[in-house]
């Protein structure tokens, strides 16, 4: 497997703004680690995840990505946690990837990551994000940064973040056989 990616989740992160975009890189053949503030993690609709490790156990010099998903209260949860600040600026500051979705990105804000970046983020978080010019596109891309806005955005964000690791052309592939037509 190549490119190790950590998917960091709180407790009352949605669903499927992780657990989409896991299915889809790990079918790229990524290697994804759930980390997890604890070891088992409820999601925002009751889901309960049994992290792989905790994020205090991450190394930001072995991933090539970090993936912060939304819901409430697991972007806030992301957001209050040190080890999780820390990971993010650890990972900006080597010019990883650095991708959040729906209401995360105020974890990136907290991190001063995102000042003078375009990004986007679920509309109710919009205002939290000062310094930053909110696009309100479904994804955005800038530099190391990835945002998405929301649970519908699941399946680009992760296309995005397959790009960004060199797999754009397979994730593409692989969503035409996912997305199969109705006739």
């Amino acid at each position: 497997m190549a490119g190790k990616i950590a998917f960091l989740l709180a407790d009352g992160f949605e669903e499927i703004e992780a657990v989409t975009p896991i299915d889809v890189l790990r079918r790229l053949e990524f290697n994804v680690v759930t980390a997890g503030l604890k070891k088992t993690v409820q999601g925002s609709h009751g889901i309960k995840v049994e992290a792989d490790c905790l994020v205090a156990d991450l190394k930001d010099s072995e991933l090539d990505a970090v993936v912060l998903p939304g819901g409430l209260p697991g972007a806030t949860n992301l957001r209050d946690c040190p080890a999780v600040i820390e990971l993010v600026k650890k990972m900006n500051d080597r010019k990883a990837v650095v991708a959040a979705i729906c209401a995360a990105p105020i974890a990136l804000k907290k991190a001063g990551v995102i000042e003078g970046k375009n990004v986007t983020a679920h509309p109710s978080v919009k205002t939290d994000l000062a310094g930053a010019n909110y696009t309100d596109k479904l994804t955005e891309v800038d530099g190391n940064i990835i945002t998405g806005k929301g649970p519908g955005a699941a399946y680009e964000f992760a296309v995005r973040i397959a790009t960004a690791l060199g797999k754009g052309a397979k994730a593409e592939q692989l969503l035409n056989v996912m997305f199969v037509q109705r006739k």
